[in-house]
């Protein structure tokens, strides 16, 4: 018995240094961001988004250009008026420009809720041809490139995404 054990043993030792295993997954990497800004249907996105925010800002540089006026009017007029007077017009001030980040921190609020909806709409779009590729070329699982240390650029599939997703939003 001892020596089917000893048999046992260097046979399983011997096999299992000699073994190697292969693996047939495939396992590729994507950069989301890069495809969705230079995709077509991205850049309209991101092109819209950013043509938001712009008129956002422009809205707002209005009314911070006018709070600049109403705070020089102040200082001008600090030694004529009456101390009370002078508070009143301090409160207001003071009023308009609480009322002002109010409506910046709403805006920004908006914009990241409209951005965040925007991407999840496209990405709803673009998931099933990925999936699609996935089963079309035997891929069991994407990984995304900023969780890549280290790869071989034939793994890399962005390219091959944009021109999918291109062709099929056009």
């Amino acid at each position: 018995m001892k020596k089917f054990n000893i048999y046992f043993l260097i046979f399983f030792l011997t096999f299992s240094f000699h073994s190697t295993t292969k693996s047939d997954e495939k396992i590729v990497f994507l950069d989301v961001e890069f495809a969705v800004s230079n995709s077509n249907v991205g850049k309209k996105i991101l092109n819209e988004l950013d043509q938001a925010k712009k008129n956002e800002i422009k809205k707002l540089k209005i009314i911070e250009k006018d709070l600049k006026s109403k705070e020089k009017e102040i200082n001008n007029i600090k030694n004529i008026v009456s101390k009370e007077e002078l508070e009143n017009k301090i409160k207001e001030f003071k009023k308009d420009v609480e009322k002002f980040k109010i409506k910046q921190k709403k805006i920004q609020k908006n914009f990241k809720n409209n951005k965040n909806k925007k991407l999840d709409e496209l990405f709803k779009k673009i998931n099933p041809l990925i999936i699609g590729y996935m089963n079309d070329n035997s891929i069991e699982m994407i990984i995304g490139k900023n969780n890549v240390y280290l790869a071989k650029s034939n793994l890399d599939i962005t390219k091959k995404i944009i021109e999918l997703i291109n062709k099929n939003f056009n």
